[in-house]
């Protein structure tokens, strides 16, 4: 009786349940928290370091492969790439514009 017993729990341990399948699937997927981190050290590149457009684009880039892997973050990433790529841009210039009338270029 006992050995029935003991062949029965065995049965329900290797049972998958509801858990196990979403946990499979998550594991699944790749890693989306490296996307979305790079994706928002990239926005902020975009906002201060010269070339805008590049930083920007590959923030972008980061936000669009977290998004395919399921993360709703991603979507912030692409939107802040953009905005702050937009503004490092009209910051840029107009910076560029006070240096080139301070130093008479």
């Amino acid at each position: 009786m006992e050995d029935m017993m003991d062949g029965n729990e065995k049965m329900k341990q290797q049972v998958p349940q509801g858990g196990d399948q979403h946990d499979a699937a998550a594991a699944a997927r790749p890693k989306t928290g490296l996307f979305i981190a790079l994706g928002w050290i990239l926005a902020i590149a975009s906002l201060i370091i010269f070339p805008f457009f590049i930083f920007g684009l590959a923030g972008v880039i980061m936000g669009i492969l977290a998004t395919k892997g399921g993360s709703k973050g991603g979507v912030a990433v692409i939107a802040a790439n953009i905005i702050l790529m937009g503004i490092g841009l009209i910051s840029g210039s107009v910076i560029w514009n006070y240096l080139t009338r301070l130093f008479g270029m």
